[in-house]
This record gives structure tokens, sequence and C-alpha cells, in this order.
């Protein structure tokens, strides 16, 4: 199975798990959400101790379920399969916000797409 969809597969199941009112965590609203998630995205992003990588991925998922409610609340149509080449798919939901008037982080250099890797 491709990784990148394994990735998207991955993104449904925290989307459908988070809409679980028994399991929904508590939150700010969707734009304080993404804020938050993407600081602690950012923040994790240079870890090299153990379990640096589980830890990112569990990051990057969150952010992108984060990015994928705001983005339907502001109604922009955003597709867990969107997320088959993970930052091809952030990057294209993140400019969609912009475009809608949603300040969000700039991108860093080492953020900017590349490749399909979560």
């Amino acid at each position: 199975m491709h990784v990148g969809v394994m990735y998207a597969q991955l993104l449904e199941a925290v989307l459908d798990y988070e809409e679980d009112p028994e399991t929904r965590a508590r939150s700010q609203g969707p734009l304080a959400d993404v804020l938050r998630l993407r600081h602690a995205m950012d923040r994790n992003a240079t870890r090299t101790d153990p379990g640096w990588a589980l830890q990112a991925v569990a990051d990057q998922l969150a952010y992108d379920a984060a990015l994928i409610r705001l983005a339907r609340r502001r109604g922009i149509v955003a597709r867990p399969s969107d997320f088959d080449a993970p930052l091809h798919g952030r990057a294209v939901l993140e400019e969609a916000l912009v475009a809608k008037g949603v300040n969000l982080p700039r991108r860093t250099v080492e953020d900017a797409p590349s490749g399909d890797a979560p």
C-alpha cells in the first residue's frame, strides 16, 4: 500500500474519531485548533529523541484534521483523500483558507511542499 494512501486513511480515521461526541476533544474553535496544532507540529519537527517519528506523524495528522474541519466550516470542500500526498494536500488547503481570508502562519522553507511524505 502506498504511504500516502495509508496517511489519508489514518487521517479519515482521526476525523471519524473526533466526530464521535464520546471522544471529541475540547476545542477553542477550528481556527484556534489549527494555530495551536501548527505550533505543536513546528515545535516538535526538530526532535531527534526516540519516538520522534511517531510524534511527528501524530502532530501532522492532528493538524491536517484541524485544517479539514476549518476548511469545511469555511465552505471549502476538503477530503482526507486530498492528502494522498500530505505536503501537497496541506499546502493546497492552507492556500484555499488564506484565499478565504483566514490568517494562517507562514510556511518555512523547510516546510514547503517538495514531496509526498508526511
